[in-house]
């Protein structure tokens, strides 16, 4: 297949006005030139549309595609469906790209012929870095296989994320690869999964990042009525992952990982927001603490957290009425 178009920058976006321009204005300046954007407007009930014909009405290398609100997940596939790009990025609307991003990007999956490649992230708050999770150790321990290698970016959180990375667009269309649209969280990482899954090389950019915007508000405090539900299916679909790569059941850090995960799926049902009554509550946590694959998860000693250990030995020993009252006094003094 024929690409005119090197690639294409899909972004979903959903009421973004406060930072739209600032996103949109960061792809615009790329040093790369070579690229289309196509903005979705995910049924906003803001300016996003406006803001978003503005500028294709300047640029042609725009386009705005509109729909009715159905998710991040689903705006992406309707992006990929639109593609002409080569290779495809995915930028969320609140955040930005550095000058010489796609550049640098392009520059690696070509010369490494790499099926993805994976860069940091920056963190950015108040136009004040944070931090940076970087790719240094993957890029200095390259005889690891590839699962290995995207295993360890889980623990840094670069694994699930599409927007610190750049696909072959053939890759996607010639598997049918997609978002998941059940959930509303963990679309990215049904992505990413099957994605691996056909790829043969991932290479790693370590001189860019992409900059991560945190705004007001944060998920942790907001509660997901199917949470216990996407990790159990996230967790399945990794190991059987594993499985079919390693001939291996695990790999250590992707217990540990998902125990990481685990944690704040038993504080999900805690949070202010949550409504569940006290009795539905516990048979909640009874249900996830009796489940075979959290008990799976947590076999495996963890010495991260003090909150991570003493979730551990909890489930460990199925303490229900322990655990209760842990994320009880844990809800007071944190949430």
């Amino acid at each position: 297949m024929k690409y005119n178009i090197l690639v294409t920058v899909i972004i979903p976006i959903y009421n973004a006005e406060t930072y739209l321009s600032r996103c949109i204005e960061s792809i615009l300046n790329q040093s790369l030139t070579s690229f289309e954007v196509i903005l979705i407007n995910d049924g906003s009930t803001d300016n996003s549309v406006e803001i978003c014909n503005a500028y294709a009405a300047k640029d042609k290398r725009l386009r705005v595609l509109q729909l009715d609100n159905h998710g991040p997940g689903y705006a992406r596939n309707i992006g990929l469906q639109n593609a002409k790009g080569k290779y495809i990025q995915f930028t969320d609307s609140d955040d930005t790209l550095p000058v010489n991003f796609l550049e640098a990007m392009l520059y690696r999956i070509e010369d490494e012929n790499a099926d993805l490649v994976v860069c940091g992230i920056k963190n950015v708050k108040n136009n004040n870095t944070i931090n940076e999770l970087t790719v240094k150790e993957e890029l200095a321990d390259p005889k690891k296989m590839y699962i290995e290698l995207f295993v360890s970016l889980l623990e840094k959180g670069l694994a699930y994320s599409p927007c610190n990375k750049l696909y072959r667009n053939e890759i996607i269309k010639s598997n049918n690869i997609s978002f998941g649209t059940e959930f509303n969280i963990g679309e990215d990482a049904i992505f990413n999964l099957s994605y691996i899954k056909q790829s043969k090389r991932i290479s790693f950019e370590e001189s860019v990042f992409y900059e991560y915007h945190q705004n007001d508000g944060s998920l942790i405090h907001s509660y997901f009525q199917k949470k216990f539900e996407i990790q159990t299916l996230l967790y399945e679909n990794l190991k059987k992952l594993v499985k079919e790569v390693t001939n291996t059941n695990s790999i250590e850090s992707m217990y540990l990982y998902y125990q990481y995960e685990f944690a704040f799926v038993f504080i999900n049902y805690y949070l202010p927001d949550c409504p569940m009554s006290s009795l539905d509550r516990k048979k909640m946590i009874s249900k996830i603490i009796q489940n075979e694959l959290v008990q799976e998860v947590y076999e495996i000693p963890n010495r991260r957290s003090n909150l991570q250990k003493i979730i551990r030995i909890l489930v460990r020993f199925k303490s229900v009425t322990i655990m209760d009252a842990f994320l009880r006094t844990f809800r007071r003094r944190y949430l």
